[in-house]
């Protein structure tokens, strides 16, 4: 099974799937709201042929009104910093100069009058009250001073700044008619070329999000489960749709840590699964994975695929039991498996009933099924071996 996403995000329009469904390859699962993916592609083919418009012009040169309206554009600024300097100069000589003249006299003479009459107070011959009345007068004159000062900068900076204006859009105006007539410019083309090329993956990425807002179903399968519904807010990457393929299942089983080193990928394998109590499977060890799952016991899991597919009925999650063939033997003496127990070096005691009475008897095995045992050596077909 496969957990399927959407590579954008948006709005869900549809999902015309539930839970159970069998689908084909190819089949709509979900489709989101493509407006606002519609006009991101529209907008992106105008971006194209604008880009491909400039590249166009930037191969041709300039136009003749280009050239006229860069020569205007040179002859304006060249007006432009005349008037620029004119009103600089006039700013110099203005009335806000008189102004800052005028404060400065009558500054002066305040402190002039100040200092008198703080001689006269320090003698003893002026009152405090008209000593603070001339000290303020001083300071008043000296506030008008500083504000006429201020504003006399204030317009030469602004007129230096105007003139600082008008000699870089000169300039500016000057490079750009060299430019316009030294012809088309190899750096001019490039960077015209790289904004189409810009435009083409940015149109190439938007036609692919809008194909990307249909979900379709990459194999024939089953819809197992569908977690959003029409009107959800869906973010890119997140499970839309849980699809299974009922052609590629297997089967999951585990074997003890003594079995492990027999079983190779391959070997043939008998399955019976509750499900088809009267079916006998038959596939192969796919995938074997040596490292053991949590339990009392080291188990370790051993993947099965079945050699004619799976029958409709079973799904994911069923019980399964399995017989995975080692080896395999033809026309063998053996013995029902309860009646031996092997020992590590591949012997076993047995006991044979013999002229009517019981014999220990030492016997060795070979291969070993969940059944019965083979035995190797020590008994011949047809004697009879007691049980417990």
């Amino acid at each position: 099974q496969v957990d399927l996403t959407l590579d954008v995000s948006g709005r869900l329009a549809e999902v015309p799937v539930r839970p159970g469904d069998s689908v084909q390859e190819g089949d709509v699962l979900a489709r989101l709201e493509t407006g606002p993916l519609e006009q991101a592609v529209a907008q992106a083919d105008l971006n194209v042929r604008l880009a491909q418009l400039d590249l166009a012009a930037a191969r041709e040169g300039p136009s003749e009104a280009e050239l006229a309206a860069a020569r205007a554009a040179v002859r304006d600024a060249k007006v432009e910093l005349e008037v620029a300097r004119h009103a600089y100069s006039a700013t110099l000589n203005s009335a806000l100069d008189s102004a800052v003249r005028s404060r400065k006299i009558e500054f002066d003479w305040y402190v002039g009058y100040y200092q008198g009459r703080k001689a006269e107070y320090e003698a003893g011959h002026l009152s405090q009250s008209d000593h603070d009345h001339a000290m303020n007068a001083m300071i008043s004159a000296e506030g008008r001073l500083n504000e006429a000062i201020e504003r006399a900068r204030m317009e030469e900076l602004q007129a230096q700044n105007r003139v600082d204006q008008a000699e870089s859009a000169l300039y500016q105006a000057w490079q750009r008619l060299q430019l316009l007539q030294s012809g088309p410019l190899t750096k001019t083309i490039m960077q015209a070329e790289l904004e189409v090329d810009r435009a083409l993956l940015a149109r190439e990425k938007a036609r692919a999000d809008l194909e990307a807002a249909v979900l379709r179903a990459p194999f024939d399968g089953v819809v197992l489960e569908v977690n959003a519904a029409p009107g959800d807010r869906i973010s890119a990457g997140a499970t839309l749709i849980t699809l299974m393929d009922p052609t590629a299942l297997e089967a999951r089983v585990t074997v003890i840590e003594e079995d492990l080193p027999l079983i190779e990928a391959g070997q043939p394998v008998e399955l019976f699964v509750d499900a088809l109590p009267d079916a006998s499977l038959r596939g192969q060890v796919a995938r074997i994975i040596p490292q053991s799952v949590p339990g009392e016991s080291p188990r370790y899991p051993v993947y099965i695929s079945l050699d004619d597919g799976w029958p409709a009925v079973l799904a994911p999650g069923m019980t399964v039991d399995a017989s995975i063939v080692i080896a395999e033997r033809q026309d063998v003496l053996t013995l029902p498996r309860a009646l031996v127990r092997a020992r590590s070096d591949g012997t076993a005691q047995v006991k044979v009933w013999v002229a009517g009475q019981v014999e220990e008897r030492t016997v060795r095995v070979g291969l070993r099924g969940d059944l019965r045992v083979e035995i190797l050596e020590g008994l011949r077909e047809g004697e009879q071996v007691v049980g417990e």
